[in-house]
């Protein structure tokens, strides 16, 4: 009896071993599926994570571009407070050079008193008078008159001349590049009347001279000279010409 029980335990025993082995060998053709099946869920799995991994990468990049581009169009179409408070840049302008040389300002007045050496009719001190007005274009226009007598030393008698004319001058600073600006060269011409009368030793007058040259008429004179101011109002001339005498030397004020 108890030899029938072994025997039934090792049949149980044996029976129990070859099921266990037939199911493993049953099984083993699914494990070969799963493991060759593996890969190709790896395979993908590694493409559905590389796919995700470049889309941030390029989606950054797309917004980084659309961050860089975007204040272009607000900035054109729209400016800012900030930007509208700004200041804008001012164009830079060169400041027009000025004339180094300013001969007369506008409506100057100089008067002129001098005397006159080397006359052109006898001898004698002329002294004289002149006054003139800046205009426009370095011109200035005025007056003169001079008076002067010649003795002849016969007995006191002798010749009185009185020139008065208009005279016109034009102020040379500005074309010879004159740099300073107290020295006002010019040139110029006077057209007037010369008056002229002889009286001899007994108080009688004539007017019409011992010859043509000491005649009463018209005269014609030209000036070349240069006045020189010492302060803004008074300064020094000096002139050569022909008309009442080839020098005028004399002082100059400025109004």
């Amino acid at each position: 009896m108890s030899s029938m029980q072994t025997i039934t335990k090792l049949g149980a025993f044996a029976l129990t071993f070859a099921l266990t082995i037939s199911t493993t060998l049953a099984q083993q053709p699914v494990r070969k599926t799963a493991v060759k099946a593996a890969p190709r869920p790896h395979a993908s799995t590694g493409k559905v994570a590389t796919t995700p991994v470049r889309k941030p990468v390029a989606a950054a990049t797309a917004t980084l571009k659309t961050q860089t581009q975007e204040p272009a169009p607000v900035a054109n179409s729209a400016p800012t407070a900030a930007h509208q408070s700004q200041p804008q840049a001012q164009p830079v302008t060169r400041p027009i050079p000025m004339t180094r040389h300013r001969t007369t300002g506008k409506h100057d007045v100089y008067l002129n008193a001098g005397i006159g050496l080397a006359t052109y009719y006898g001898g004698g001190v002329p002294i004289g008078i002149s006054v003139e007005v800046a205009g426009k274009n370095n011109f200035s226009v005025g007056g003169s008159i001079d008076y002067f007598r010649y003795n002849n030393g016969y007995y006191s008698s002798g010749y009185t001349f009185v020139y008065a004319g208009a005279r016109a001058s034009y102020h040379l600073g500005e074309a010879l590049n004159v740099q300073n600006s107290s020295f006002d060269p010019y040139v110029g011409a006077t057209l007037g009347f010369r008056h002229a009368g002889y009286s001899d030793s007994y108080g009688y007058s004539y007017y019409d001279g011992y010859s043509s040259s000491y005649n009463s008429g018209l005269f014609i004179g030209i000036h070349a000279g240069a006045r020189v101011l010492f302060s803004p109002k008074v300064g020094a001339f000096a002139e050569l010409g022909y008309g009442v005498s080839a020098l005028k030397l004399g002082l100059t004020a400025k109004f």
